[in-house]
Parts: structure tokens; C-alpha cells; sequence
């Protein structure tokens, strides 16, 4: 839902703008790398695919908006601070078994294909 702002320009421009008003270095390309991780990274959790290693860049990300957006207050974050303890549970607990993930990387299943 929120990475597909990426295909709107001129909401992109609005978020750039915004940056520009926080003094955030390269607004515009921290807004469209914000948006394609946001974007990348929910398609490869839905498949289930580089799990652990998505949901670092997606902890930054949410860890920047909830910096900014509630002045660094974890708990009045709002969205971005349950996304981030998702991402954090994905991050301890893994894709779990039904993922491309176990499927291609899981030594179990590579030793029965065999």
C-alpha cells in the first residue's frame, strides 16, 4: 500500500518537498529509494524471499520516518512503529516454512529433493 506512492509523481514531489523542509541530504532521491525499498521489500516478504535480509533496509526506513515523523518517540509512531517490530519479528523469528526462502535455502528440504 505505501510503496505504490512510488508511482505517483507528484505525491513523490510532495515528499521530496517535505524532506527538503527537514534538511534531509538528496530529498528526492531519499524519497524514491524510501518508496522502491518500500515497494522491493513488500513484494519479497510476500514471497517469502531474502527474508532476513529485506527487513533490515525496511527497519531503516521506518526507523528514519519514526525519527521524523514523532520526533524520535517510538511510541507515538504510529504505523511505522508496528511495521518496525514486524520487521523485527521477521528479522529473530525468519520466513518460516512456507516461503521461497525454505524452499531454496533450508538444508531440510535441499537433503529430501535429493
Amino acid at each position: 500500500m505505501f510503496g505504490k506512492e512510488i508511482f505517483d509523481e507528484k505525491l513523490m514531489f510532495d515528499y521530496a518537498k517535505f524532506l527538503k523542509e527537514g534538511q534531509f541530504p538528496a530529498p528526492l532521491f531519499s524519497a524514491y529509494l524510501a518508496k522502491i525499498i518500500e515497494f522491493g521489500g513488500g513484494i519479497l516478504l510476500i514471497l517469502g524471499l531474502f527474508t532476513r535480509l529485506i527487513v533490515v533496509p525496511l527497519m531503516i526506513t521506518m526507523g528514519v520516518i519514526i525519527w521524523y515523523m514523532s520526533e524520535g518517540n517510538f511510541f507515538n509512531g504510529g504505523t511505522a512503529s508496528n511495521f518496525f517490530l514486524l520487521f523485527l519479528l521477521f528479522f529473530f523469528n525468519g520466513p518460516g516454512t512456507y516461503s521461497l526462502d525454505h524452499l531454496f535455502f533450508d538444508s531440510k528440504t535441499q537433503n529430501q529433493a535429493v
